[in-house]
């Protein structure tokens, strides 16, 4: 399927600032990798410890070895399988969390370069799930008193 111009004018907004959107996202997965990394480690420590004593407590070395890191494998494959899961929905999130987080800041600065130029009328309309609600209120309600007095302003220059 060819992606149409509306598609790929919807993945090309996803990143209204990508620096800072890969920036926040590079650091919330280093930071799971450390953590998954951490977990993952303190689990095969200690399975590999468990395998070794219940080895000596049952005296049957080959066979309890041979379970043991079969129950190892599954177990890892299984974390491994969990983490990349994570690591994508991490990437995921950060994209979106970011996007609704910088896509306010844009519509901002169309709004106040709109107030610049006296356009007072201008009103910010921000999508349902963004960031910054209260903003974007105080800002329409400042475009909202300007154009109030430049309005009585140029009615009072007329008479």
């Amino acid at each position: 399927m060819k992606p149409t111009l509306f598609n790929r004018r919807k993945l090309r907004n996803f990143l209204l600032q990508p620096a800072l959107q890969a920036k926040f996202g590079v650091y919330t997965v280093l930071l799971s990798f450390v953590f998954a990394s951490l977990v993952f480690g303190i689990l095969y420590l200690n399975l590999s410890d468990f395998m070794d004593i219940m080895s000596i407590l049952t005296d049957g070395k080959g066979e309890t070895q041979a379970l043991f890191r079969s129950y190892i494998f599954h177990t890892r494959w299984w974390l491994a399988c969990a983490v990349v899961l994570y690591f994508l929905a991490n990437i995921v999130l950060s994209v979106v969390i970011t996007h609704r987080l910088v896509g306010p800041t844009v519509a901002f600065r169309a709004h106040i370069q709109r107030l610049c130029v006296g356009n007072f009328q201008s009103r910010v309309h921000l999508r349902k799930g963004d960031a910054f609600g209260e903003v974007a209120d105080d800002l329409n309600r400042l475009a909202a008193i300007l154009e109030e007095k430049t309005g009585k302003i140029n009615g009072d220059s007329q008479k």
